[in-house]
């Protein structure tokens, strides 16, 4: 990968609905208007916001150093707090201090919320997500 800015379009999708809650994150990455790079994951026993921060936290550690990044999301959740010292009511303290450790490798990282229909790759995003939950329930 070149430096310059890389735009990561991330999502997650979590299935509140079964007991043993499985839940989904995915990226889809972006440089010079061209896709490069694809990821997902999926866990049980988890939440949609920690595979979101895995993701972004895997996205970090494929970016070369001193690169720009650019996450775009429509989860608040994230802007809020993916790059601020967790307390001890925080969800999440030890990806969020990954994040943070991380963030110095970089020129500079930006979360952006932005609307969830106006970009067709945040749904992207979101299915990648969702079927990668469905599959990890099959096996």
């Amino acid at each position: 990968m070149a430096p310059g800015t890389y735009y990561v379009w991330i999502g997650g999708s979590c299935d509140y609905g079964h007991e043993e809650r499985c839940s989904g994150g995915a990226y889809i990455m972006q440089q010079n208007d061209k896709i490069i790079e694809t990821y997902v994951i999926s866990d049980d026993q988890t939440t949609e916001f920690r595979m979101i921060l895995t993701v972004m936290i895997h996205a970090m550690s494929v970016i070369p150093e001193g690169a720009d990044i650019v996450f775009l999301t429509n989860v608040s959740y994230i802007l809020q707090n993916w790059d601020k010292d967790p307390t001890e009511k925080s969800a999440n303290p030890d990806l969020i201090k990954e994040c943070i450790n991380m963030k110095g490798n970089y020129n500079s990282i930006t979360v952006k919320l932005v609307p969830f229909h106006k970009y067709q790759l945040l749904p992207e995003t979101h299915e990648l997500a969702r079927k990668a939950m469905i599959n990890h329930r099959m096996i």
